[in-house]
């Protein structure tokens, strides 16, 4: 069986919805299935809105048995006015024309016609779950669609992100299933009107390989770290709490405690400015801002923090706390997506509430002062990890899923 799966960005750079999609494609030849990878050419997310931001030059790749095919990003004059005109007059919904789903016409006019896909996986953006939904109507697919959906806390939800405004919630509800990242996700989609039987919840996981022999000491020289650090590894910005995590590292600071904060991966356009402000007082050596980080260095500069923390309120999963933990780490989060489904607050990490500073400093520092509760926290996470996230554990039960709904013997649902 031919799977599509639909993903905003992939290989080789490397993100959450990146990564899990694909390992969802190189896993599907153990379950004698064939995959395609169908995305955009963005490496640098903001050539979404800027047409000089980075891209990847190779239009087509083979990464082991799976087909990655880069469609061209797009910059229509006048795209603001456009992108409001086509919320009104065409099909899909007003958040598939929402600031930053790109125009991509290429793979408009690819999925036009039957490729001989059995099946959808569609990822994260309104438009491409609009556009694996059309795709599986017109040629009889199955469709899962995964909208990771990253809006806020349970309780104290993002109200300024229109993420579900147009036919997401007609989609989610009459796919063959719908992907849910957490039991918050899962409410969120219950609320909307998708069937309990109709979602599955799955997560990210993580290769246990990649984390056996971190060479912490290239990463240390990487970094011209000698001492303890705090590592915060993400893509910057203020909903993912990096502002949060400076002001209670100052406060720490003032306090005589002697670390590194390592911000480890890009900062977002609109947030370099609110960052280089905030660092003005700041002690040289204190902070290091590392950018992109390459998967073969995230080992090692994981496995040389004392505290992986990650504050923030726009991760629908946050699979930067399992690698923590497949390094024996501590790790700090929020109460935001899944991160209250993995953390046991006060076991094998501590979660606080978003744009809490005072309780952020109060959790790093009782871990950067304490070796053994840093100890025990990170061997109750790894377990947890080996035992349970694994992608094969994870893309197992996707496909077990799959399976279902599947004719015996046929290709098509």
């Amino acid at each position: 069986m031919r799977i599509l799966h639909l993903v905003h960005r992939s290989h080789p750079f490397h993100g959450g919805a990146e990564r899990y999609v694909l390992e969802h494609a190189l896993a599907s030849s153990r379950w004698g299935h064939e995959s395609v990878i169908a995305t955009t050419d963005a490496w640098d997310i903001s050539l979404f809105a800027d047409r000089k931001a980075a891209r990847i030059s190779r239009k087509r790749e083979m990464l082991g048995d799976v087909e990655i095919l880069r469609f061209r990003v797009v910059h229509p004059p006048l795209s603001p006015l456009l992108r409001a005109s086509l919320r009104r007059l065409l099909p899909g919904g007003p958040d598939r024309f929402f600031h930053p789903n790109p125009f991509i016409p290429s793979l408009g006019r690819y999925l036009t016609r039957d490729r001989g896909f059995a099946f959808v996986h569609a990822n994260a953006m309104p438009f491409l779950i609009y556009q694996g939904w059309r795709h599986a109507r017109a040629h009889g697919c199955g469709l899962a669609a995964v909208p990771h959906a990253n809006i806020g806390e349970r309780f104290r939800r993002l109200s300024d992100i229109r993420y579900f405004a147009g036919m997401q919630p007609r989609i989610l509800s009459n796919c063959s299933f719908a992907v849910a990242q957490s039991r918050f996700e899962e409410g969120l989609l219950l609320e909307m009107g998708v069937l309990p039987e109709r979602i599955h919840i799955s997560g990210s996981g993580i290769d246990p390989s990649e984390f056996e022999n971190p060479d912490i000491a290239r990463a240390r020289r990487r970094l011209g770290v000698d001492g303890p650090y705090v590592l915060s590894m993400t893509s910057h910005c203020a909903d993912r709490g990096t502002g949060h995590l400076l002001e209670a590292s100052r406060s720490l600071w003032r306090a005589g405690l002697d670390f590194v904060l390592v911000l480890a991966g890009p900062v977002a356009p609109g947030f370099r400015a609110d960052l280089e402000t905030a660092l003005e007082d700041v002690g040289p050596g204190r902070v290091v801002l590392t950018g992109y980080v390459d998967r073969d260095e995230r080992a090692g500069i994981i496995a040389g923090a004392d505290v992986v923390a990650l504050p923030s309120r726009l991760d629908c999963f946050g699979i930067i706390l399992l690698e923590a933990w497949a390094c024996g780490r501590p790790v700090i989060g929020s109460w935001a997506g899944a991160m209250p489904d993995m953390v046991d607050d006060g076991r094998n990490g501590f979660l606080v509430p978003f744009g809490d500073s005072v309780t952020l400093a109060d959790r790093m520092a009782r871990l950067l002062g304490n070796p053994g509760m840093r100890s025990s926290m990170g061997a109750r996470g790894r377990a947890m990890v080996m035992r349970e996230r694994t992608w094969r554990k994870v893309t197992d039960r996707f496909y077990g899923r799959l399976s279902e709904c599947i004719r015996p013997g046929e290709g098509r649902p």
